[in-house]
């Protein structure tokens, strides 16, 4: 499949590649009862400001993953045996729009049947939300839904995400549907200062109003985020962590909504990090399993854990590779 001008590989996850040690799939342990769960990397917008380069309009990415959900369940299993908590959290979110999953409702189904898990929340940006999937996702055992809306107003929405196709009215319809039949809703609008200031606090005041949830909090407000290969909207700079939260402070003071959430609102503390294998200086051999994420990558896999190699050379799959690893922050070589 073409998109724009790079031709993108679509990559098949499953056995022997581990499901650790990557950012875009698999699973991200951070050291607590929340474990990150990512089957699919892949979007159907292009947000003006998406801080991973999603979609089609992607000039970075290569290649996009699609995990294999039996895989993935033997994977969540491993991760949670490690943890010490009765109740294990799950976030399944990553760097596109995870409901584009083909069995994104058998994933849900199977990780609701494992005795541990507690809550099952999923991350979207609403535009393929309808009132079957709803239903699917509550029946299959789905506690709460994220929803990333960044404007009230639908020119401005449409021009935000990048595309014409997105109905901000229909997903703000949706997101009251699934509310009305259980499912917590929680929006995470990201704050793009001088831009959707105002947008912000319609959201808040709009949530208000409209979201009543069993025990998660109605917002989460996202700071916009500027990465080396993310896309950015020109003249407008991130704001600083403190600038972030004064802008938080003074809507919590003008609308009563509380938007400074914490680990703690989630029931999400601090448990055993998965063992690390690898450290930076390690010298290993990975066997090479396909191209990588973005250009310039390979992945493959060692000692149990997903690689991203750097390189200009060209590698073929099973050819193994000596490397240096130069990062292994959370388990992410």
């Amino acid at each position: 499949e073409k998109i724009t001008n790079i031709e993108r590989k679509i990559v098949w996850i499953d056995d022997p590649m581990p499901l650790v040690g990557h950012i875009a799939f698999g699973i991200v342990d951070r050291g607590t009862n929340l474990l990150q769960v990512r089957p699919y990397t892949a979007c159907n917008l292009s947000c003006i400001f998406c801080s991973v380069d999603a979609g089609p309009n992607s000039r970075s990415r290569v290649a996009e993953f699609i995990v294999n959900i039996d895989h993935l369940i033997d994977w969540v299993k491993y991760v949670m045996s490690f943890k010490r908590s009765r109740r294990i959290h799950i976030l399944i979110d990553g760097v596109g729009e995870p409901l584009l999953h083909p069995k994104i409702i058998d994933l849900i189904q199977r990780l609701r049947e494992i005795e541990r898990i507690g809550e099952i929340a999923v991350e979207t940006h609403g535009g393929v939300l309808n009132e079957r999937i709803i239903k699917d996702l509550r029946d299959a055992g789905l506690t709460r839904i994220n929803v990333s809306v960044h404007s009230l107003d639908p020119l401005k929405a449409s021009w935000l995400t990048g595309t014409d196709k997105y109905d901000i009215k229909k997903v703000l319809e949706m997101i009251i549907y699934a509310n009305n039949i259980d499912i917590d809703i929680m929006l995470t609008p990201v704050w793009i200062p001088g831009v959707n200031d105002h947008d912000i606090e319609e959201i808040v005041l709009w949530a208000k109003d409209n979201i009543k949830n069993n025990s998660s909090p109605i917002l989460g407000v996202q700071k916009y985020i500027v990465h080396k290969r993310g896309r950015r909207i020109s003249g407008v700079d991130e704001p600083s962590w403190d600038h972030f939260y004064n802008f938080l402070n003074v809507l919590e003071k003008k609308t009563g909504v509380k938007l400074k959430i914490s680990p703690q609102d989630f029931d999400v503390k601090p448990d055993n990090p998965l063992p690390k294998p690898m450290k930076i200086g390690d010298k290993v051999v990975v066997k090479i399993y396909s191209i990588g994420w973005l250009r310039g990558e390979y992945i493959g896999y060692a000692k149990n854990r997903v690689v991203t190699i750097l390189t200009d050379q060209e590698l073929e799959k099973d050819v193994e590779a000596r490397v240096k690893i130069i990062y292994d922050k959370d388990n992410i070589y």
